[in-house]
């Protein structure tokens, strides 16, 4: 049985571990965009487990945002 400062302290780990998922998102989303997708497509590509780097290897190739997002989804 946990007390109830186990089950405080469990739930804060929870919470900074869900914060800190929400700014990773955040960033790749920042990132997907400022490579030329657009809003959808770069939420889409921030959540799933796309290789970022792959991305901008794509983009500085010269691959079309288009193309770019068939190849990495």
């Amino acid at each position: 049985m946990s007390t109830f400062a186990e089950q405080h302290e469990s739930e804060e780990e929870e919470l900074q571990v869900e914060v800190e998922e929400d700014r990773v998102a955040r960033w790749r989303f920042d990132q997907f965009r400022a490579l030329g997708f657009d809003n959808d497509d770069s939420f889409l590509l921030a959540l799933s487990p796309v290789d970022l780097q792959s991305a901008r290897t794509l983009i500085a190739e010269g691959c079309s945002v288009r193309l770019a997002l068939r190849i990495l989804l």
